[in-house]
């Protein structure tokens, strides 16, 4: 038999119904917080000021050394104290002569976060490199808070630019596996450079 729709029964029904369902756990939207901020690339930023660094910036040119080989691994503790005073005191008389120049990116109150050299190496001169030198760059490495927003790839263009300016006809690197990616978006080429270890 059916109820009428207006009679007490069918509201009734209706309204334990609808408590059944308010009841029901909802489906919650993530709070905005860092562990929502880390699922996400970091978008680009063109902030910051770029800069040629002085002997005044050694201890930092010095820090991002070490980390970077401490990144890579393969090294105790030891050998990289050792590698990091011989490095300062090769670097030091370089920078001040303009031998090198090194480009660092500063991120206000954080200070330099990230960095990358330019030396033109000495080298024989071959047909398409006339020059008896070849830009090197070297030491690139970028804070870990500061990846992907494309500071490497703009220390990169800087050098590059300079040395496009300067008449030479490439640049060189050995490239990390962090960073191939980075090169390769920027037109570099993987070359056939050997080397033979050379046991003590």
């Amino acid at each position: 038999m059916k109820v009428p729709e207006g009679s007490p029964d069918v509201a009734a029904r209706r309204a334990v119904a609808k408590q059944k369902t308010s009841a029901r756990p909802r489906a919650s939207m993530p709070v905005p917080g860092p562990h929502t901020a880390r699922l996400r690339s970091p978008p680009p930023w063109r902030g910051g000021k770029l800069r040629r660094a002085t002997l005044s910036d050694l201890a930092t040119l010095s820090d991002h050394r070490h980390r970077m080989f401490t990144e890579i691994g393969g090294r105790t503790r030891r050998e990289l104290a050792a590698h990091v005073k011989g490095y300062r005191a090769w670097v030091a008389p370089r920078l001040k002569s303009g031998e090198i120049v090194v480009f660092l990116v500063e991120a206000g109150a954080h200070g330099a976060v990230a960095r990358g050299g330019r030396w033109p190496r000495p080298a024989p001169p071959r047909p398409e490199a006339p020059h008896a030198r070849v830009p090197y760059l070297f030491s690139m490495y970028t804070e870990p808070g500061f990846r992907g927003r494309g500071l490497a790839s703009r220390i990169v263009r800087e050098a590059i630019r300079r040395s496009r300016r300067q008449g030479y006809t490439r640049v060189v690197l050995h490239a990390a596996p962090l960073g191939r990616r980075v090169y390769r978006r920027l037109g570099f080429e993987r070359s056939w450079e050997m080397r033979l270890l050379l046991g003590h």
